[in-house]
Order: C-alpha cells, then structure tokens, then sequence
C-alpha cells in the first residue's frame, strides 16, 4: 500500500500552514459578516485566493516546476494572485475592525522581515564553515 507524503519543513508546510488560515479567515468572515465591514469583498478575494494556494502547494509538493518560461509564468501568476488576494482580504478585515491595527499590521509586517534577515546573517557570519 502507498503511503502518503508527509509535509516536510520548509515552504510546502509553511504554505499549508498559510492555506489553514486564510480558510480559517475566511470562514470566520462568512460567519460574522454583519460585523465585518466590506465582507463581500473580503470573502471575494479570500475565495479568490484559496485555489492559487492549493495550486502554489501542489507545485510545490510535486515538483512541477520546470525550466521553461511558461513554468516560472506560470508559478510566478500562482504566487501573485494566491499572495496578493489574501494579503488584501486579510488587511480589510484588520481595516474594518481597527485602523490603527491595519497601520501597524503595515509596519510590522518589513520589520519582521528586517529583523529575521539580520538574525539569518549574524548566524551565516558566525559559522563561515558551514
């Protein structure tokens, strides 16, 4: 009997990971629409979203990716749309909820950035043998 792959560490369970909770806010977006200001665009481009993740998590698990143009065109829409969408969808929740929150969202998200590129850089600086 053949068993199933499991998701190893790396991107394919980090886009998993980023599939559960765009669903999971998704869901919660239905659920209390009347609360949520924009829910029907904010449901739009959730729905929109979660097939370019599912695509994005299969191109990653099955090795799909190959060297020509179309492939990275094709990968390269993938991610844009399945990003963008959700990132959107997930910026207007904050917006109906607080400004203020959709402001710091804002900010925090390139200082993670910043803050986990410099850690990666003093621990490839501190073991050059590597």
């Amino acid at each position: 009997m053949r068993e199933m792959a499991i998701l190893e560490p790396g991107w394919r369970s980090a886009i998993f990971g980023y599939l559960v909770f765009v669903v999971a806010l998704l869901l919660t977006v239905i659920v209390s629409s009347g609360a949520v200001a924009r829910s029907g665009a904010i449901v739009g481009l959730l729905a929109v979203s979660l097939p370019a993740l599912v695509a994005w998590l299969y191109i990653e698990s099955s090795g799909w990716m190959g060297p020509e143009p179309a492939c990275r065109i094709v990968r390269g829409a993938v991610i844009t749309i399945a990003l963008s969408c959700s990132l959107v969808g997930l910026f207007l929740t904050v917006w109906s909820f607080s400004r203020l929150g959709a402001f710091l969202v804002l900010i925090e998200g390139p200082l993670w950035y910043l803050a986990i590129s410099a850690v990666a850089y003093m621990r490839d600086e501190a073991d050059p043998g590597t």
